[in-house]
């Protein structure tokens, strides 16, 4: 009784081959549709068989019985409309139903109703099997011919085998050729799927890397902008019982303060939406804009030094902006945590790195003072920023009175 085994998945280092038949059965499996032309051709195959016998008998007395010939080449040619399936039992099959009865009594051969199913066996063995069992089904079809030559009184001498054999040999190389060109086949879209799924997951990084940044971006500018407006708004309401006219200072801050914020925002939603085609954006800022933040931090009431030491030169862009949203967000907290305050910003540079420090005069409080309240997303922030390019952040509360944040970014590192 002949049992069809259901197909197994192919694991990382099994046989290549193996492979290939278990993506054939599944794909068969998968629609069983495909054995129809299979079936259809055997069923015309033995139609044509039986004919041929029965013109046969008409013309000249075969060998063997006339039932037994019948049979033979009926189970020979309907058991190929599994030769996809089952390509290995197949060829044994067929090898039995025309050599087994040769053994009892020799019998005639026929054209459609021996040779062709010997062909097509062998095709379907060598194309749809791996190298083990197709050896092993060839085996059985070189068999079968052996014993039809030496019991069939038909088949000659040795002389005629090559008539036999050659064909055999073509199918069984035309077989292995178009498997191995399956095999390559497969293992080149399974090599393209694999760079495909590794290029999408690089693209998912570089996407949550790059989410990440405009999310430390956004908190940037909404922090800064914030907590100027917060530090305008009180002053404001300081002035407006005493000198209203003053007032007037503080409260335009508070819509400059708050028109940049939207910019900012804009532009870097914009980013989100992948509208930097329509938008007229200006660039990142950097430590030439540093100039400008000091005086913008001037203008709302933290009066700031800046000294610049070495030969000052363009860095990378995104340590440019690195230095920038640390000096930003430095005085940020310097002002919401610290005023009344000054600061101080120094730029260093040298052959090997550029470091920044930022550093404010105003009460730290201890542990519990305005010092321990600077340790939160700003912080956290820089260290993220400052990670990114390989370089270190230092932050010290002094006794009594200051704050110090340093970082240090080498250059060697973010040109890579």
């Amino acid at each position: 009784m002949m049992q069809l085994t259901a197909p197994v998945q192919a694991q990382a280092g099994s046989h290549s081959g193996a492979r290939v038949e278990s993506e054939t059965r599944a794909w068969l499996r998968r629609r069983p549709a495909g054995v129809l032309p299979d079936a259809l051709f055997a069923i015309a195959i033995a139609v044509f068989a039986q004919i041929n016998l029965v013109f046969q008998l008409d013309n000249s007395t075969p060998y063997g019985p006339m039932p037994a010939v019948a049979a033979s080449t009926l189970v020979a040619t309907a058991v190929l409309a599994l030769r996809r399936v089952t390509p290995l039992a197949t060829a044994v099959i067929v090898a039995v139903a025309i050599a087994g009865p040769m053994l009892v009594t020799p019998l005639t051969v026929t054209l459609w109703g021996d040779m062709l199913p010997i062909l097509v066996a062998t095709y379907s063995v060598a194309r749809h099997s791996e190298r083990a069992r197709a050896v092993i089904g060839v085996a059985a079809i070189v068999t079968a011919v052996v014993v039809v030559f030496l019991r069939n009184p038909e088949s000659g001498t040795v002389g005629n085998l090559p008539f036999v054999g050659v064909p055999v040999a073509v199918c069984l190389v035309a077989g292995r050729v178009l498997r191995a060109r399956a095999r390559s086949q497969s293992d080149d879209r399974a090599r393209a799927q694999q760079l495909e799924a590794e290029r999408e997951e690089a693209i998912g990084a570089a996407l949550a890397e790059e989410r990440a940044r405009i999310a430390r971006e956004l908190h940037d500018i909404v922090a800064h902008c914030v907590s100027v407006m917060v530090v305008q708004a009180g002053a404001a309401e300081d002035l407006l019982d005493r000198d209203p006219q003053q007032a007037r200072a503080p409260l335009q801050s508070i819509q400059d303060t708050g028109r940049q914020a939207v910019g900012e925002l804009r532009r870097m939603l914009g980013l989100l939406r992948g509208e930097r085609a329509r938008l007229a954006l200006k660039p990142q800022p950097g430590t030439a804009d540093l100039a400008d933040l000091v005086d913008h931090m001037a203008e709302i009431g933290l009066p700031v030094e800046l000294t610049v030491e070495g030969s000052a030169r363009p860095l990378p862009p995104g340590v440019d902006l690195t230095v920038y949203r640390i000096v930003q967000e430095a005085l940020t907290n310097a002002l919401k945590h610290a005023a009344p305050t000054t600061a101080h910003v120094v730029l260093h540079y040298d052959d090997q790195s550029v470091r920044v420090s930022v550093r404010d005069t105003g009460p730290t409080g201890g542990s519990g003072g305005a010092g321990a309240n600077r340790v939160g997303h700003g912080l956290i922030g820089m260290h993220e920023r400052v990670g990114l390019y390989g370089g270190t952040l230092e932050t010290a509360a002094a006794p009594g009175a200051g704050f110090t944040v340093t970082a240090r970014l080498p250059l060697q590192a973010a040109q890579r």
